[in-house]
């Protein structure tokens, strides 16, 4: 999976907010995780890290590096 790193995931609620708007654009079965802690949003690697980098950002939480 690739790691985004997103400096204002700060909570559940900041959590949920980026899932839902991933999934609406993406699908329900596109592959994802949350972790608050590490500040970090985890897709596939088949989903294009342009749009999911378009979709945090328009989700209110843009994208400080990605990491492979």
């Amino acid at each position: 999976m690739r790691r985004y790193k997103v400096p204002g995931l700060h909570c559940g609620g900041c959590a949920k907010t980026v899932t839902r708007a991933l999934r609406q654009h993406m699908g329900e079965e596109v592959e994802m995780e949350t972790d608050v802690a590490a500040r970090e949003v985890r897709v596939a690697d088949s989903a294009d890290p342009q749009v999911v980098m378009f979709l945090l950002d328009g989700a209110g939480y843009p994208v400080d590096r990605v990491l492979e």
